[in-house]
């Protein structure tokens, strides 16, 4: 089991979308991942998560800090034989 964090600061674009859907697939079943969403991001929350959820992350917990940055806890989800 791996730890990864992804600490997303600034506009996205869509080359940063490929990006982070290129991440997305390193991270596998059991792996513990978590993702910093800057509090100047709100606007990319739905789609962060919208693509957890496309690539079978299964969301832990979601959360807000004292300073508005948005959390994201998730594993990918086991594939059913």
């Amino acid at each position: 089991m791996s730890d990864y964090s992804m600490d997303i600061s600034g506009r996205i674009g869509l080359s940063d979308y490929s990006n982070i859907f290129d991440y997305l697939n390193i991270i596998e079943k059991d792996d513990n991942f978590i993702i910093k969403i800057d509090k100047n991001n709100r606007g990319d929350i739905d789609m962060i998560n919208s693509m957890l959820q496309d690539n079978k992350f299964i969301i832990n917990y979601t959360q807000y800090d004292d300073f508005g940055n948005y959390y994201i806890s998730a594993n990918k989800a086991s594939l059913k034989k």
